[in-house]
């Protein structure tokens, strides 16, 4: 955890300022989830014009890592200056009480079944909360717009589409934060007593509006075909571009998702749908002592369904990520373990194999194991364990005797068995 030092002493009276310490914990949580926003797209968008390698997984990159790390520094500091007496320094008699800033929650109230459920004990614990809540909405919003295998290189029209999708969402979340955060800040001053953004400080709404109205007019250009506009029959298709068949089924404080995503106007209504929600459950977070954080913002973990593929971690059950093992299937593992019994969620305790190999044991949901360590699950229109080779040999009963792309590292034999 980032400790959090003040990055200037500026003395004021030790605990005096309580307004001044809701409104920056306000500002640093929208900062930071405008920070991670801009860094995941930048990265994304690197992988999609090919300067950094297929696959690469833009949590971890070194580059946007650096970026988050800074970002959460950032905010642990200006939440430390603005919170914590006149040294700036957390842990000590000067910080602002928990009661008074709306923060006494006991623990972080989580995101979308996510891990965010660390106690909050003090205004220390109050940075890592926010930043854990706006980096799983920023995921969720990343993994929908790139799709379920995330972003990758296409020639164009697809390619020039994608990268029109992912900058899109960033910048409709990155304003709708925006919009937000004046709003919600409004509120903490005293200059309105509005739920936000509707009626808010009567300024949001019409933002929002126009970002939305940009995202769509952006999509349209970029993925419509000749005619640069939506809905004409040489509109790219959902499956072309590569995103999610549907929209998550997710119910938020502005309204519900769920619909296919059968066409262009499907697609950017479900970002914006995706958005909304992420927007609305962080700014609400933010501000506990002018607004609840609705229960829709988490809603109950969901356990294992076997042989169920994910499109995002918010599909899994608490604790466990939707990972892909290299044969473009999804499904959601957890923590090293060693027996069933660790495992929550109706997980199951084996080795995770992809099509790297088999390592170490892990909880994963059931229905996508296979019986050896040179075999892996695909998802091709059916699950079916396919055994991995490299020439036609390689391939016995029950799995065909054809090896498809022999010589590769992603050679598979002809035949399907059923997944565990």
């Amino acid at each position: 955890m980032l400790g959090l030092i003040a990055l200037a002493a500026v003395p004021r009276p030790a605990g005096g300022e309580p307004l001044a310490c809701r409104r920056e914990i306000a500002k640093q949580s929208a900062r930071y989830l405008q920070a991670v926003t801009k860094a995941r797209g930048r990265c994304a968008d690197r992988v999609l014009t090919g300067r950094l390698p297929p696959g690469t997984d833009c949590r971890s990159e070194p580059t946007t890592a650096l970026r988050i790390a800074s970002a959460a520094e950032r905010a642990n500091a200006g939440v430390a200056q603005a919170c914590c007496g006149a040294d700036g320094i957390c842990g000590t008699a000067g910080d602002e009480s928990l009661a008074g800033l709306g923060w006494d929650l006991g623990s972080c109230p989580n995101v979308e079944s996510g891990a965010c459920t660390a106690a909050i004990g003090g205004v220390a614990d109050v940075p890592p909360c926010f930043t854990c809540v706006d980096a799983t909405a920023v995921g969720r919003v990343a993994s929908w717009s790139f799709g379920p295998q995330g972003p990758a290189p296409a020639p164009s029209p697809v390619g020039t589409c994608r990268r029109a999708l992912g900058k899109v969402a960033t910048r409709f979340l990155v304003a709708e934060s925006r919009a937000l955060a004046a709003c919600w800040d409004g509120r903490l001053r005293g200059a309105h007593a509005n739920p936000c953004p509707d009626p808010g400080d009567g300024k949001a709404m019409t933002v929002i509006a126009a970002a939305r109205a940009k995202m769509t007019a952006a999509v349209c250009a970029a993925c419509g075909g000749a005619d640069r506009g939506c809905g004409g029959g040489d509109d790219l298709t959902p499956a072309t571009i590569g995103v999610a068949a549907d929209c998550p089924a997710i119910q938020g404080p502005g309204g519900a998702c769920g619909s296919p995503t059968g066409d262009l106007p499907s697609i950017v209504a479900c970002l914006g749908c995706i958005t909304d929600f992420e927007a609305d459950c962080t700014g609400r977070l933010a501000v506990p002592l002018v607004a609840s954080y609705p229960a829709e913002c988490h809603p109950p973990s969901p356990t294992c369904q076997a042989g169920v593929v994910c499109t995002a971690d918010a599909d899994c059950p608490t604790g466990y990520t939707c990972r892909d093992n290299g044969g473009d299937t999804r499904y959601c593992v957890g923590a090293s373990c060693t027996s069933d019994a660790e495992c929550s969620g109706a997980g199951v305790c084996r080795q995770y194999c992809t099509f790297d190999g088999c390592g170490a044991r892990l909880c994963q949901c059931p229905g996508f194991g296979c019986s050896g360590p040179d075999e892996v699950c695909i998802d091709d229109g059916g699950l079916a364990c396919r055994k991995l080779c490299t020439q036609d040999s390689d391939c016995t009963d029950p799995f065909g005797y054809v090896c498809v792309n022999p010589g590769f590292a992603d050679g598979i034999c002809i035949g399907s068995t059923p997944c565990e």
